[in-house]
């Protein structure tokens, strides 16, 4: 009888273990795994680390059941309890203004494919470098052309973005995810061309690197596209004192030179992760992609996994870090699997003005 009084206790420490062993390699995996390039070996990576991590909590359950190291469990939960509270602090300190207007469709709880229920979200900004009246700035970031969505899809986005009449069209990253696509993208923007009344820029992202880095900047390029890797052009002075910059590191050319803080930097940066280092080198506003909001989201709750070292601080939204303007966008296009669930794709259109 007292076995079978125990059996249950020691079941629930075995749990206990190993919750808290596969939720600290999930953390891990979020924050650095999936920042591996995408493949086979990274998919066998995560599910043998879940394999050894929870066969090695269970393991150290039954060994150290009646020594004091029973508690490194709660220890570790509460432990990374208090990571991500940290990180809700920070997320309600950094959370700047909300938009001014949205366009979006309706969502609801019965209906929760979004995959191309795009939205468009309006924030306004002032800047005494400006001359003109007015700047207006469109990001379009993590497209993800595949053959799995409709090409009209693609081509309303290039319609919405054109309807804004966008001064600058910024474009983020991560056109495709796997290079047979390509050809997908240099048809889209041989086809539509980002027309913009001042230009279009761009970076690459991490999915372009891992397929054909040369073919996607021949893409972008034939479709008036201008890349600004790694460094920073200037806008014509009628404009004001702005300048556009990129940078795509980690996976390529970074940002290395400081700015000149009496102008409006525009930095492009694929990942927000970068956002800490920019502000310090004197970037403005930061127009950032790659966290896709998530793509899958829970209503009341938000996004699950986000591929940050920052976990889900700057899943989505505009923030305010360290002296600069930070907006995330959570993309218009999805990765593996093409599914937005509770994830709208955003097209966002940022309003400059003079005070």
């Amino acid at each position: 009888m007292t076995e079978r009084r125990r059996l249950p206790e020691a079941l629930w420490t075995q749990l206990l273990w190993v919750l808290a062993a596969c939720s600290a390699w999930a953390l891990l995996v979020m924050e650095r795994v999936l920042e591996l390039h995408e493949g086979p070996p990274r998919t066998a990576l995560i599910a043998l680390g879940y394999v050894l991590v929870g066969g090695s909590a269970n393991g150290a359950a039954r060994r150290l059941r009646h020594s004091r190291a029973r508690f490194l469990p709660l220890l570790l939960i509460a432990g990374i309890a208090a990571r991500e509270w940290q990180r809700h602090a920070l997320y309600e300190q950094y959370r700047a203004s909300g938009p001014i207007k949205s366009i979006a469709p309706a969502t609801s709880l019965l209906r929760p494919i979004t995959t191309t229920d795009v939205a468009l979200h309006y924030y306004a900004l002032t800047s005494n470098q400006l001359a003109s009246r007015r700047l207006r700035i469109v990001l379009l970031s993590d497209l993800h052309v595949t053959r799995a969505l409709p090409g009209a899809y693609y081509e309303q986005l290039f319609e919405l973005t054109a309807a804004q009449d966008p001064d600058l069209i910024l474009l983020a990253g991560d056109y495709v995810s796997e290079a047979e696509n390509i050809e997908l993208v240099a048809r889209l923007f041989a086809r539509q061309r980002v027309a913009a009344r001042v230009g279009a820029f761009a970076v690459l992202g991490n999915h372009d690197f891992w397929t054909d880095p040369a073919r996607i900047r021949e893409a972008l390029s034939s479709g008036g596209v201008t890349l600004v890797e790694g460094r920073c052009q200037h806008l014509p002075s009628t404009i004001g004192r702005i300048a556009i910059c990129g940078t795509e590191a980690p996976w390529g050319p970074e940002l290395s030179t400081a700015l000149d803080r009496t102008e409006l930097n525009l930095v492009i940066s694929h990942t927000p992760d970068n956002i800490y280092r920019l502000a310090e080198q004197g970037a403005s506003l930061v127009f950032a992609g790659h966290t896709h909001g998530g793509q899958i989201r829970v209503p009341g709750f938000g996004s699950i996994v986000v591929p940050s070292r920052f976990g889900r601080l700057f899943d989505e939204g505009h923030f305010q870090v360290a002296g600069a303007e930070l907006f995330v966008s959570p993309g218009v296009g999805a990765g593996m699997p093409p599914l937005r669930i509770y994830c709208q794709p955003e097209i966002l259109v940022v309003d400059i003005t003079r005070p």
